[in-house]
């Protein structure tokens, strides 16, 4: 097939009086505008202050939102104020304590350091026969 064999047709007209009208189309829409009338001095003076409010309504919101969250801190309490059942109950909670800091503090309750090392007696007695303490020589 060769591109010389193919029957070369127009399918489409051009208007009557096209190019004749064409060059002052281009001219009335190239032309300059008619001169428009400036804008009163309260729109001239709103649009850069537009622009200015805008990222300082934001930098209000962002300043808000972090006074509003974050969180006073709290004078610490005298450890004069608080309970005994309080300051057990911290230690059981964070820290790790056995009955013998309590002896040194003179706080050694037997109900005190059961209830602190949360063990039952017969747990206790399960892991002293474990060991098997009665067979070691001292």
């Amino acid at each position: 097939m060769k591109l010389n064999d193919i029957p070369k047709r127009q399918p489409y007209q051009v208007p009557e009086g096209y190019f004749d009208r064409l060059p002052m189309r281009i001219m009335e829409h190239t032309a300059a505008p008619e001169a428009v009338a400036p804008a009163p001095w309260h729109e001239q003076l709103w649009r850069p202050v537009r622009l200015a409010v805008a990222p300082l309504l934001l930098l209000l919101v962002f300043v808000g939102v972090y006074f509003f969250n974050v969180q006073q801190p709290q004078a610490p309490a005298s450890i004069a104020s608080l309970s005994n059942a309080e300051i057990i109950h911290y230690l059981d909670s964070y820290t790790h304590v056995d009955a013998a800091d309590f002896e040194q503090y003179g706080i050694a309750d037997r109900e005190l350091a059961v209830e602190f090392l949360n063990v039952s007696s017969k747990t206790a007695e399960e892991e002293l026969e474990y060991y098997q303490l009665n067979n070691l020589d001292y």
